[in-house]
């Protein structure tokens, strides 16, 4: 229990830590409990951790949409247009679309970010499918999207594709708040 307390405490130290240099940006660290499945591990193309709690408390002011894809699910990938076309939409806007990969090789998530066109907001799930949010609600199968408010309380788990046209009523309803 003391083990776990000292981990928590080490993590909301990293979170709250930023310097000038890093002002709103991820760095890399070596120090964080990499195994604690109460968080989902992310990092990014080059390397820098976060974790989605970080990313949500980062994005608060905007609508988080996030994407849970693989480089080999041929559905998630099929997707991926009408996902470029809503963050056209959305440009400018206060909403955030994350591309969070649950690849376990990461040589072909770097390749498909790329072949995506992925610049920002992409990541791979370190944890998966041992992080208590797979497990809570029930990701087994992908392409899989939530949806949170500009707080960061999740308001759809199992959020519409971006090819619904229902799913812009919903982001709308949720920047009009």
């Amino acid at each position: 229990m003391f083990l776990r307390i000292l981990c928590l405490i080490a993590l909301v130290s990293f979170a709250s830590c930023k310097s000038a240099d890093n002002e709103g940006k991820n760095v890399v660290t070596t120090e964080v409990d990499k195994t604690d499945n109460d968080i989902l591990h992310l990092e990014s193309p080059d390397g820098t951790y976060t974790n989605l709690a970080a990313l949500l408390e980062e994005h608060k002011g905007k609508v988080v949409y996030v994407d849970y894809w693989a480089s080999w699910c041929k559905p998630c990938r099929v997707m991926m247009p009408a996902s470029a076309k809503l963050k056209e939409r959305y440009k400018g806007k206060d909403v955030v679309f994350l591309y969070i990969s649950i690849d376990t090789k990461r040589n072909a998530w770097e390749k498909a970010n790329q072949e995506e066109g992925f610049t920002e907001h992409s990541y791979i799930a370190t944890n998966y499918p041992k992080a208590k949010i797979f497990q809570l609600r029930n990701v087994s199968s992908i392409p899989r999207y939530m949806l949170y408010d500009k707080n960061g309380r999740m308001i759809d788990d199992n959020a519409m594709r971006p090819v619904q046209p229902n799913l812009i009523t919903a982001i709308d309803g949720l920047l009009s708040l």
